[in-house]
């Protein structure tokens, strides 16, 4: 196998091929005032509580606006909100909105907007159901104060200002009045950007302008909370599939960032001075099962997959780099604060087929084709696509490997159909680090049936669990039960994983105030030196 290296010197031969085609393909998009963004999919989704997909998601961060967000150390803090007041018994939360904030179309953001947009969240996100589940009642006060109140203690403004999943933005209440099982169709956002559905194409760039009546907070930027200053009139946010072509765009500067290069891409302009080759968010690697159809509703044929996987061999061949990856066993991460190894029951090290061939007849696979839905468009999950693939095969199984993109998988995962009638079995996916890190946030590791995220894994232990971490006070009987939870989760299998790595990021070098590092990537604050 080739080296990352070796690979990386033949990529960048392609560049100055690829230059002239990029010159042609962006010239039009050069403009003085215009952040240019090479997008990591093609947005198809504008919907962030129809979708948790992280495309949907960094449109949704331009347009939209919560009432809290995290800072860099983990706190909530009001974002919309100016202030929250809370009862003793962290059963009362009283939130007052700040003054004079208005939707992009001018319209005042009242607590009416911001409850009906709640009710809509909470019916669809992980930690919004849980909220829901605690809920007692939310009422208005006046036009800029409502309360909630709980019949167990939660802490609300965290989920709240959570960050992935279906983040809680705030929309006006005709938009939020729409079932959330309708993709909607008003942009009419709280954000620092504001965007033309009427105009706009899946497949065409995105075009975002400066929200005119959005109010930032004068507190300093933080992570995802403080100032959201819109420092550009305009961002520009390209599909380029092609990755010579892409690579080429950044060389020549015709465009600004790429937020999700293919590392033999990123690694081949680490000694270009022109550019910033930089470690994005860390991540928790693994392949995403469907618990309502064969082979993996049997915990058997799931387990079979553990003994498939060789974390080192997988990330040499999906990431190569070992400065970006290692090897990990916690389902709440190693690197969060609950994370722990020591709490997998499960297979590690060295691929076992034979182990494995056994597990699936135990199972009672009957030799049909596993369907595997592989996004070519993402180039560390092809490969491990391509991995999973190899492997099943050599422990006897058949597999069917189905290629697309990552935007056209996104619509394919919500299928319960058999696998042999459209539907599926696995596919590679991440969640974010930050997120997994906790039972709270973790969309995957959720067991709670047709409620569950998508393979809709439906374990009563795990959800007791994670309700017993979410009503815990004292940090070491969180951490207690996080162990018990990883140590459940090594034994049902809700996911299976790979490993963990950090992606890489590159953007150009005149380019200050864009933080590489966070879950969901952001755009507002981002300067031009010479501006």
């Amino acid at each position: 196998m080739k080296t990352s290296t070796n690979r990386s010197k033949s990529v960048a031969k392609k560049v100055m091929l690829s230059s002239i085609f990029a010159g042609m393909f962006f010239a039009n998009t050069a403009m003085a005032d215009t952040l240019r963004v090479i997008a990591d999919a093609d947005l198809k989704t504008i919907d962030p509580i129809v979708t948790t997909s992280g495309t949907t998601l960094v449109h949704a961060y331009l347009i939209y606006d919560k009432l809290f967000e995290f800072d860099k150390d983990g706190v909530a803090r009001p974002q919309l909100a100016d202030k929250v007041d809370i009862s003793a018994d962290t059963k009362s939360y009283t939130i007052t909105l700040r003054k004079g904030l208005k939707f992009s179309d001018g319209g005042p953001i009242t607590t009416d907007d911001v409850i009906q947009s709640l009710k809509r969240w909470a019916s669809r996100d992980q930690t919004g159901q849980l909220l829901a589940a605690r809920l007692k009642n939310i009422t208005k006060v006046d036009d800029l104060t409502f309360r909630i109140e709980l019949n167990e203690p939660f802490d609300v403004p965290a989920a709240l200002a959570g960050v992935t999943g279906n983040p809680a933005f705030i929309m006006p209440k005709r938009v939020a009045s729409l079932p959330p099982t309708d993709q909607l169709t008003d942009t009419t956002g709280s954000g620092p950007y504001q965007f033309d559905y009427s105009s706009w194409k899946p497949g065409q760039t995105r075009i975002y302008t400066k929200n005119p009546n959005y109010v930032p907070r004068n507190d300093p930027p933080s992570f995802f909370a403080g100032k959201k200053e819109a420092t550009f009139d305009t961002i520009e946010m390209a599909y380029v599939p092609d990755a010579n072509t892409a690579m080429a765009a950044m060389v020549t500067g015709q465009q600004d960032i790429w937020t999700s290069p293919p590392m033999d891409n990123a690694l081949a302009l680490k000694n270009n001075p022109d550019v910033v080759v930089a470690k994005g968010y860390f991540s928790q690697g693994l392949y995403v099962i469907n618990h309502v159809v064969p082979p993996f509703d049997n915990v058997k044929a799931r387990e079979a997959l553990t003994y498939l996987i060789d974390q080192n061999e997988i990330n040499r061949a999906a990431v190569g780099d070992q400065e970006f990856w290692h090897t990990c066993y916690a389902y709440l991460t190693c690197e969060g604060k609950f994370g722990d190894e020591s709490a997998y029951a499960g297979h590690r090290g060295a691929a076992d087929f034979d182990k494995a061939k056994e597990l699936l007849k135990e199972a009672g696979y009957d030799g049909k084709p596993i369907v595997i839905l592989d996004p070519t468009d993402w180039p560390e999950a092809h490969v491990r696509s391509l991995y999973m693939a190899q492997q099943l095969r050599k422990a006897g199984a058949q597999v069917d490997l189905q290629a697309m993109d990552w935007s056209t998988l996104t619509s394919r995962r919500t299928s319960k159909a058999p696998a042999s009638e459209g539907g599926w079995n696995l596919f590679p996916n991440i969640m974010e680090g930050g997120p997994a890190s906790s039972p709270l946030t973790h969309l995957m590791l959720a067991s709670n049936c047709e409620k569950a995220w998508f393979g809709w894994p439906c374990d009563k232990k795990i959800e007791d669990l994670r309700a017993a971490f979410i009503s815990a006070v004292d940090q070491n009987e969180k951490k207690k039960i996080a162990s018990e939870l990883q140590a459940r989760a090594s034994v049902y299998l809700p996911f299976v994983m790979t490993g963990e790595y950090t992606g890489a990021v590159v953007y150009r070098a005149d380019i200050e105030g864009f933080n590489p590092e966070t879950a969901e990537t952001y755009f507002w604050n981002v300067r031009r030196k010479s501006k």
